[in-house]
């Protein structure tokens, strides 16, 4: 069952609450299932159920706890991950039990997870999104590899954020799995019509704690170098006692009042996450990606896209 097949149908969805690419890249993926006539249950946390009625003030939502995972900035990615699995693994269980009750209380016809491995429903179409099909981990860590895609096979199909030619995610698109395989295209919520923009460079902080501060500091070295007018978009109030003068940190802001700062910059510098790679792609910007340290995701993506 591809995106665009999609019609009359009562969905249960969620996403990743890992970073917050996986709602903003939902987001036309919701628009065009809306535009299908289907009806939508979205689950999400508080923070993540702000933005969608933000961008569907109609839609029904319902509270799920995210996987609020623990990171030490260590740039030790692989092993901050592996810390971590035990409380994915309780978390799984608590969403597939969530889907369970949730689809025993509602007609639910069809399932879809961005990139929650136990979002899904033995008995219910159960669809899987991802732009990582294949993890590129090496060595020992391809034993997450293995795990990741025994996960994917659970599901009843899988929806690709790049195209066939796998131009966009390179060989995290590649699949070897005998399931379903769609490639949906990248999914940006932003027009690809281009306006009118500004001379200022529009940073934006992103990802989990402390990476996201180490971003943030970079960036106020960046400003310290150069007389270039930047706009800093974060998600928590960074205090310092001195910011240089060309440097204005936004905080607060909603997301429809991000989307015009995007719209109105004139290159981009953020981390190489693949939801900003298509944005970036869709708005025909300039862009610097720095990689989450450690990340071999975002390594991977921000060499493919320099």
């Amino acid at each position: 069952m591809n995106l665009k097949d999609v019609f009359d149908q009562t969905i249960l969805y969620a996403c990743n609450d890992w970073g917050l690419g996986h709602i903003a890249r939902s987001i036309p993926i919701i628009e065009q299932l809306v535009s299908q006539n289907n009806t939508i249950y979205f689950a999400g946390n508080k923070k993540q159920n702000a933005i969608v009625l933000e961008y569907f003030p109609t839609i029904q939502y319902v509270s799920l706890d995210g996987y609020n995972f623990r990171f030490s900035g260590s740039g030790k990615w692989s092993f901050e991950m592996a810390s971590n699995f035990f409380r994915l693994k309780r978390k799984m269980y608590d969403e597939f039990e969530f889907v369970k009750t949730f689809c025993q209380k509602y007609p639910i016809s069809l399932v879809i997870s961005d990139h929650r491995y136990a979002f899904r429903k033995r008995d219910i179409p159960s669809i899987f999104i991802t732009h990582q099909v294949t993890l590129p981990l090496k060595g020992l860590q391809k034993t997450a590899n293995y795990w990741h895609i025994k996960q994917l096979k659970k599901f009843t199909a899988i929806w690709v954020l790049d195209d066939e030619k796998h131009t966009y995610a390179g060989t995290l698109s590649v699949s070897s799995i005998t399931l379903p395989i769609y490639y949906i295209g990248i999914q940006s919520r932003f027009s690809s019509i281009r306006k009118p923009k500004e001379d200022f460079v529009l940073a934006v902080i992103s990802g989990p704690e402390p990476y996201a501060s180490q971003l943030f500091m970079e960036i106020v070295q960046f400003a310290s170098n150069t007389n270039q007018p930047i706009k800093c978009i974060c998600s928590e109030k960074y205090k310092l006692v001195d910011f240089p003068s060309n440097l204005e940190v936004l905080d607060g802001l909603s997301w429809k009042e991000m989307d015009v700062l995007f719209y109105r910059c004139d290159s981009i510098i953020s981390r190489s996450g693949y939801t900003t790679i298509m944005d970036v792609i869709r708005l025909g910007k300039k862009a610097m990606f720095i990689p989450t340290p450690g990340q071999l995701e975002q390594v991977y993506l921000a060499e493919l896209h320099p």
